[in-house]
């Protein structure tokens, strides 16, 4: 492995990465709900589904953890110079990366709900019942306030977000 400055990745950085992924993870829940079209006889459904909700969380992790694993970096952060890796500055595994992905998941779960909201979409059931605020509190705002120099995600699955100069 190259040799990494262990400076950590900026707020903005991370942000910016984070939006760039979130376009790129738009489309891959298109191609991910059509191959879902031939088991619900062409048409999509309202109804909350926990299989096809599973589904989902598994597609992003293959996702996610496959940029992670091969060159920690999404396309995302590899536009913005960003690289994941472990504490010592080794790849990051699988394992991590599913640590790392599943404490992630409530920042996702609010604009899941976001999204609910904005159109008559598949509810999930205890999240619905959940506040918005509270969720962004837990997705945004907790990441924000604890940036310094990594957040609880970092600290939990023993990573860290560098930046990599060009």
């Amino acid at each position: 492995m190259q040799n990494i400055n262990s400076t950590h990745a900026s707020i903005f950085r991370r942000g910016a990465a984070m939006v760039y992924d979130g376009l790129l993870s738009f489309a891959v829940a298109i191609v991910a709900s059509t191959l879902t079209l031939p088991f619900s006889g062409g048409q999509g459904s309202t109804e909350f589904n926990p299989l096809l909700t599973i589904y989902f969380i598994l597609v992003f992790y293959v996702f996610f953890g496959w940029f992670w694993t091969h060159g920690g970096q999404t396309l995302g952060m590899r536009a913005w110079h960003i690289r994941l890796l472990t504490r010592d500055d080794q790849p990051v595994s699988w394992q991590t990366a599913l640590i790392r992905y599943l404490l992630s998941l409530p920042m996702w779960f609010y604009w899941f709900l976001a999204i609910q909201a904005a159109g008559n979409y598949r509810e999930i059931p205890v999240l619905s019942e959940l506040p918005a605020w509270l969720m962004f509190t837990v997705a945004v705002v907790w990441t924000v306030f604890d940036h310094i120099p990594d957040n609880w995600r970092d600290r939990v699955s023993k990573t860290k977000v560098v930046y990599v100069p060009k």
